[in-house]
């Protein structure tokens, strides 16, 4: 018998660590400061800016997980600031925050994660993760092929069952 909140835990985990984080580490990667911070127009957000309000996010979700009775002072949506920072200091919190949560998830059992806050992590990572690509390869012209690459749906899979062979069966 399956369990379906593993599941879906273990599915969450590596969409965000071994799908998401490296699409983003590896376009980032490819561009220099100047692409990273620019706004094609004033009402824009940076390339930047986007990977800081990702980075909010995960923050914010793995401190929940940590202590679901975590309270923030205001939300994120308009959180997407220019602060010019260098890439590898954005790169170096990027692996930060994704580590972290893969830590925190690993640590609680699959029956004590909110799984509507998980799956919107997951859902909106995903959107900003893909508004990150289409402008790095707008801009370069570069073609980063992940599916072709062996970031894709079926190795995911794979790696997902990999891991819930060896997780001990529960039964609710």
């Amino acid at each position: 018998m399956k369990n379906p909140q593993l599941e879906f835990k273990t599915i969450s985990k590596h969409r965000m660590v071994n799908h998401y984080y490296p699409k983003l580490k590896t376009s980032l990667e490819t561009i220099g400061n100047d692409i990273i911070w620019h706004k094609d127009s004033e009402g824009l957000n940076s390339i930047g800016g986007i990977v800081l309000h990702i980075i909010e996010h995960v923050k914010r979700n793995t401190a929940r997980l940590i202590d679901p009775d975590v309270k923030f002072h205001e939300g994120i949506e308009n959180f997407f600031p220019n602060l010019n920072m260098d890439k590898h200091i954005i790169l170096e919190e990027l692996k930060r925050a994704f580590s972290d949560f893969e830590i925190a998830l690993d640590h609680l059992n699959a029956e004590q994660i909110d799984m509507y806050n998980i799956y919107h992590l997951v859902e909106h990572t995903g959107y900003h993760v893909g508004q990150i690509i289409d402008r790095i390869q707008r801009t370069t012209g570069i073609r980063f092929r992940f599916v072709q690459n062996g970031l894709n749906e079926k190795e995911l899979k794979k790696i997902v069952e990999e891991e819930l062979k060896h997780q001990p069966e529960k039964f609710g």
